[in-house]
């Protein structure tokens, strides 16, 4: 018999707490809308898998080991049973140091592991029957690849509005929007939807969920019920926003209400289609492997140090956020980062082994969610989903690992922000693994 269970927690923060997200760190001056996990239980005879979903904006491996321990200590039943993902929200607080120095705050982080055992407890003590219902539906006008092929043959992220040396976007996006349904008393009492595109609309130094939280709330708003909505972030490396062919201003908390009321339309037209589905038993099954790391060539390298010697006085300006416009434009301070940043793919490499973990939550063999390490390019869902056996597949980025960006092998050496070199980055192949993992487990 398949049960569910849900909970969520508030973990809206302070005021003052840095905020994660670019490439400066910010300092929350109030909030936009509350951040929340929600976490779900699902069991089915001996059979049982957890998920819990943050909008944070990532989910390092420090963060998920900590999680899982805590859960292991307090939940035994699903110790090993459970995955940590994030939305991916640029205006939450941060997790681990990212392109910066250290701006986590312990004692929140120490509140989020709390608010996790203490919610995945209320949603083990709530299982009940309950029927799982699927469908597909697809959204194609409010995510763009943010990936361009420029006249001068290189490869440029966020190249700005209007460029008229745009030629072309280097790939395409991910329109389809899997959903699974719980139904209980013959009421739907949870939607899980699987959008691939950036959850980074809002900008500034005010805490918000960004479009996923608005997406919820237009949800519950025109069905009249709070129906909580898990947004689980579909891979979105080389995806986002902006639509370069528009002067708009895409960076606003009215951005994220936009796209969230567009997202919500797509699913709340799509709910009639709904159809049960008919399976025995759930079950988690996961893959652990080595994660390389991205290596540089001498000249590379030599490159670099050139670079980094001739901008090593520039600044940015105080009071602006360093984004990605900035490395579209090639500004000194953006050249003498990433120039600092390859250096140290060889100067500061980690001695030891960097381990990452593919999981699979399956719902007999009829569908399956794929919990995948960091951002890879939407490639690595259709490579996945092309070759899944189930009916309906979800695949899941931002979960347990903050790996960083991965593409195909083809994306890397010409150029792009996500593949770059930098302290820590994947191998051009681990994208590839990814999907060899996945389909193993599959």
């Amino acid at each position: 018999m398949f049960e569910y269970g849900y909970s969520q927690e508030d973990i809206t923060p302070h005021r003052g707490i840095g905020l994660c997200g670019y490439l400066n760190p910010r300092y929350n001056k109030g909030a936009h809308d509350r951040l929340l996990l929600k976490a779900v239980v699902f069991k089915d005879g001996d059979g049982i898998a957890a998920l819990v979903e943050y909008d944070l904006c990532l989910m390092p491996a420090t963060l998920s080991t900590r999680l899982s321990d805590a859960v292991a200590k307090a939940l035994p039943a699903l110790a090993g049973k459970t995955v940590f993902a994030a939305t991916h929200t640029h205006t939450g607080p941060y997790t681990h140091g990212l392109f910066t120095d250290d701006c986590t705050d312990a004692a929140y982080l120490d509140e989020v592991i709390q608010k996790t055992v203490i919610a995945l407890r209320n949603a083990q003590l709530g299982l009940a029957p309950a029927e799982l219902a699927a469908t597909t539906t697809q959204c194609g006008s409010l995510a763009f690849c943010r990936r361009f092929r420029m006249k001068n043959g290189v490869t440029l992220t966020n190249p700005g509005k209007l460029n008229p040396d745009v030629v072309a976007p280097t790939g395409e996006i991910d329109p389809l929007i899997p959903i699974l349904a719980i139904r209980q008393e013959g009421a739907i009492r949870l939607l899980i939807v699987n959008i691939s595109n950036h959850a980074d609309t809002v900008g500034g130094d005010f805490v918000s969920a960004d479009w996923p939280g608005r997406m919820e709330r237009e949800i519950q708003y025109r069905l009249g019920e709070d129906i909580p909505v898990i947004s689980l972030t579909a891979p979105q490396g080389n995806i986002n926003h902006f639509n370069i062919a528009t002067d708009a201003d895409q960076t606003n908390y009215a951005e994220a209400c936009r796209i969230g009321k567009g997202y919500a339309a797509a699913v709340l037209s799509a709910l009639y289609s709904l159809r049960k589905v008919d399976f025995q038993g759930v079950s988690i099954q996961k893959s652990v492997f080595e994660g390389p790391y991205l290596t540089v060539t001498d000249e590379e390298y030599a490159e670099a140090k050139a670079t980094y010697e001739k901008y090593k006085d520039a600044s940015m300006a105080p009071g602006r956020d360093f984004t990605s416009e900035d490395i579209a434009k090639g500004t000194p301070y953006a050249k003498k980062y990433f120039a600092q940043a390859l250096m140290e793919c060889r100067d500061k490499l980690p001695a030891e082994k960097r381990y990452e973990e593919v999981s699979v939550i399956k719902f007999g063999d009829a569908v399956a969610l794929v919990t995948l390490p960091g951002e890879p390019f939407v490639e690595v869902t259709r490579q996945i989903r092309a070759e899944s056996p189930f009916k309906v597949t979800m695949v899941v980025a931002l979960a347990m690992d903050a790996i960083g960006y991965m593409g195909m092998p083809e994306d890397y050496g010409n150029g792009g922000y996500e593949t770059l070199p930098g302290p820590g980055k994947p191998s051009k192949y681990l994208g590839q693994e990814l999907v060899r993992q996945a389909r193993a487990l599959l």
